[in-house]
């Protein structure tokens, strides 16, 4: 039998979980209750255990702390105190930094490309973009004002939103960092964004490079 640490996750479940956070939850009307976003959010949690821990050595201490997170996110729904607020970004923060390094890990130990291995690579990337949006809303609970134009309602969409603004370098201008924090951290985000797709696609190509060499040769020495 396989060793668990050795098992092939699957991402199909994680990427259309944060597909419908980040695309499906903002079209929902203004008016439904704010508590569909956070469901859309804990099935990203759940989606990531599945996807990115259930079949690694990090199953167990991946699944406590998503539960820890999970309290933290509901305390933070039925409180309003800055102190559980923040602890709520902070923890799903730990929380997606945490997966990113699972599911990295297991994206490096690939030596072929597949379907799967692309859509743990968009996996990061959207991770990354959710990591940010957590990041800004820590500075915005703890330093208000951070960002200027930032919504009272639907915070966590927009914080989204601001986090794609960055990630893909687009400028529109309606919420911008109005601290010196959120401005440093908006552009190390973009160098990463750069940085990332680069390196990505050069693994992807370096691989699908070695397989068709390593096919010749086979073929050549039949």
């Amino acid at each position: 039998m396989m060793p668990l640490a050795q098992t092939s996750p699957n991402y199909t479940a994680l990427l259309l979980c944060l597909l419908v956070l980040i695309i499906a939850v903002p079209l929902l009307p203004a008016d439904w209750p704010g508590h569909f976003l956070e469901l859309a959010f804990d099935l990203v949690l759940l989606a990531g255990v599945y996807s990115a821990a259930w079949s690694s050595r990090h199953r167990w201490p991946f699944i406590i702390f998503t539960l820890v997170t999970l309290g933290a996110r509901w305390s933070d729904e039925l409180s309003a105190h800055i102190s559980v607020d923040a602890a709520s970004y902070g923890l799903t923060l730990v929380w997606i930094i945490y997966a990113i390094e699972i599911v990295f890990a297991a994206l490096y130990r690939e030596r072929e490309v597949t379907v799967n291995l692309i859509l743990g690579a968009i996996v990061v990337y959207l991770l990354a973009v959710v990591a940010f949006a957590e990041l800004y809303g820590l500075i915005e609970t703890l330093q208000p004002g951070s960002l200027a134009g930032l919504p009272t309602e639907k915070v966590t969409n927009a914080l989204i939103y601001f986090s794609f603004v960055c990630m893909t370098t687009m400028t529109f201008g309606d919420i911008v960092p109005s601290s010196n924090l959120v401005r440093s951290l908006s552009v190390v985000q973009a160098v990463f964004a750069m940085f990332y797709v680069a390196v990505m696609i050069a693994r992807l190509v370096g691989l699908n490079i070695v397989r068709e060499v390593t096919k010749d040769q086979s073929s050549s020495n039949r």
